[in-house]
């Protein structure tokens, strides 16, 4: 689902709370969550849901709950290598020849330049034996060969 738009409004006619279900009566204040999908022009939808204003607090506390904090630099933290300054070096420079060959890669034309493309898909292959010695391999390298 998209982002929705979320407001407050005074209940206009009868509508059901989609967190306890009781009905919420015209005049009561409510919560209103509109839900927008632009999509293609055959599937076309959009939702609304209705929500007592203590229910939709409710159903977020209830999401936080089911969802605890993590810390965000926690999150995104890679392993880092142990590697020394040499090691550190030469892995650095194989990434840098790696990800050459495959802005060269990008540049050959499918149909003519076949043998130049296979050429560089070999170097690579190289470069990936090489990287496993000294820190191991990217996962996304082997997604591109």
């Amino acid at each position: 689902m998209t982002i929705p738009n979320v407001s407050f409004r005074w209940c206009q006619k009868q509508a059901k709370c989609q967190w306890c279900e009781a009905m919420i009566e015209p005049g009561q204040a409510m919560v209103v969550m509109f839900y927008w999908n632009k999509g293609s022009d055959n599937r076309r939808w959009n939702v609304q849901r209705c929500y007592h204003p203590e229910c939709w607090l409710k159903q977020g506390y209830d999401y936080l709950e089911r969802n605890p904090y993590v810390p965000a630099h926690i999150n995104n933290a890679r392993p880092r290598l142990e590697l020394s300054e040499q090691d550190k070096r030469q892995r650095y420079l194989i990434l840098r020849r790696y990800h050459s060959l495959v802005q060269r890669l990008n540049r050959c034309d499918n149909g003519s330049d076949l043998i130049k493309s296979l050429e560089l898909e070999c170097q690579m292959a190289d470069l990936i034996l090489e990287a496993q010695k000294v820190g191991g391999v990217p996962k996304k390298w082997l997604t591109r060969l």
